[in-house]
C-alpha cells in the first residue's frame, strides 16, 4: 500500500498543515474547511499506517516520521512547481499565424505593420499553412498558434472564432471585360475562358445553382491548386474566375480585377480563426481576432 502514490489532495493538505503547523491555517491557504484538511490527513495516515501529527487540543505538531515525510513531500511539490521552467518562456511572446496563400500575400503581409503596433513585444511569424495538425505539432518550432481557414465552424479539439461569411462573385480582368467582342456578361460567363480551383469544393456549381445562371462544364478551363494562383491568372486576363469576398475586395478596389456580373452568392462555409483548445487564455489571440474582424467587417 505504501508504494502507491496517495491522492495529491491528501498530500497537499498534509504539506500545508505540516508547514504551517495548523489545520486551520492550512485550510485557509487551500480554501477548504479545517475538517476537510483533518480528513485528508487522517486518510493519508491510514494509507501509510503510521501517525504524522501529534494532536493536543487545537494544536498539531509533526511526528519524527511526519517531519521526514514532509521534507520529501515539500521537495516533490517544489519540483512540480518548477516543471514549467522547461518551457521556453520567450516563446510565449511569439505568435505564429497560418493562412491560405492569398490571405497571407494580399491581406496579412500588406497590413502586418498595423498588427505589430497592436502587439508590442510580440514576435510575429506568418506561414502559408492551414493544416490544423500544426496547432498541436510535437515540435514547438513547427507549431502554429492560430490558423485562418474555411469551414462550418466544427473543428474537432479546437476553438473557432467566426470572422466573416464569404461570398462568391465572378470576376475578370478589366481588359478581358473590355475586349469581349460585344458579348454581354452572361455570354462571357457561359462561353468565355474560365479559371477553376481543384478541390472538393466546386464553387462554380454552387454559384450557378444559387443564381440559376447556366454554367456548363469547360474541358478547356484553366485549373489551379490555390486561390492565389487562380486569381493571378484572372488578373492576367486568362479567364473568368470566382472571387471570394471579402478577400478579393482589395483587388477590386485597386482595379486589378472587376466584377463580371453582380450576382453574389453566400457560400455555405465561412472563415474562422482556429486555435488549439489549450490556447484560449492568450491575450495575443484576442488581439489577432479583433484585428482580423476589423479588416473584414470594415471593408
Amino acid at each position: 500500500m505504501t508504494n502507491r502514490l496517495p491522492p495529491l489532495v491528501w498530500l497537499k493538505a498534509f504539506e500545508a498543515a505540516g508547514r504551517l503547523q495548523s489545520f486551520r491555517a492550512a485550510a485557509d491557504e487551500l480554501h477548504v474547511t479545517p475538517s476537510a484538511v483533518s480528513h485528508h490527513v487522517r486518510s493519508l495516515e491510514r494509507r501509510l499506517g503510521r501517525p504524522l501529527f501529534e494532536r493536543a487540543g487545537n494544536s498539531v505538531r509533526l511526528t519524527r516520521e511526519g517531519q521526514l515525510y514532509a521534507a520529501r513531500i515539500s521537495e516533490g511539490f517544489a519540483h512540480l512547481s518548477s516543471a514549467a521552467e522547461v518551457f521556453d518562456v520567450p516563446a510565449a511572446r511569439r505568435l505564429t499565424i497560418g493562412a491560405f496563400p492569398f490571405l497571407v500575400s494580399e491581406i496579412l503581409v500588406p497590413n502586418l505593420g498595423e498588427l505589430r503596433a497592436r502587439l508590442p513585444g510580440v514576435a510575429l511569424a506568418v506561414v502559408s499553412e492551414t493544416d490544423l495538425g500544426l496547432l498541436t505539432h510535437a515540435d514547438p518550432a513547427q507549431r502554429v498558434d492560430a490558423i485562418v481557414r474555411y469551414g462550418d465552424g466544427r473543428f474537432p479539439a479546437c476553438t473557432a472564432r467566426k470572422l466573416t461569411d464569404v461570398e462568391l462573385v465572378p470576376v475578370a480582368s478589366p481588359e478581358l471585360l473590355g475586349t469581349a467582342d460585344g458579348r454581354d456578361a452572361r455570354r462571357l460567363l457561359a462561353h468565355g475562358p474560365r479559371v477553376t480551383i481543384d478541390g472538393p469544393f466546386d464553387g462554380w456549381s454552387v454559384w450557378a445553382n444559387a443564381t440559376g445562371i447556366a454554367i456548363s462544364p469547360r474541358s478547356d478551363a484553366l485549373a489551379f491548386d490555390s486561390y492565389l494562383s487562380a486569381m493571378r491568372a484572372v488578373e492576367q486576363g486568362l479567364g473568368v474566375g470566382l472571387g471570394i469576398r471579402p478577400f478579393i475586395d482589395p483587388w477590386l478596389a485597386q482595379g486589378r480585377v472587376a466584377i463580371v456580373l453582380d450576382e453574389a452568392v453566400t457560400a455555405d462555409q465561412a472563415s474562422y480563426l482556429v486555435t488549439a483548445q489549450y490556447a484560449g487564455a492568450r491575450p495575443e489571440l484576442d488581439v489577432l481576432a479583433d484585428w482580423l474582424l476589423a479588416r473584414f467587417v470594415d471593408r
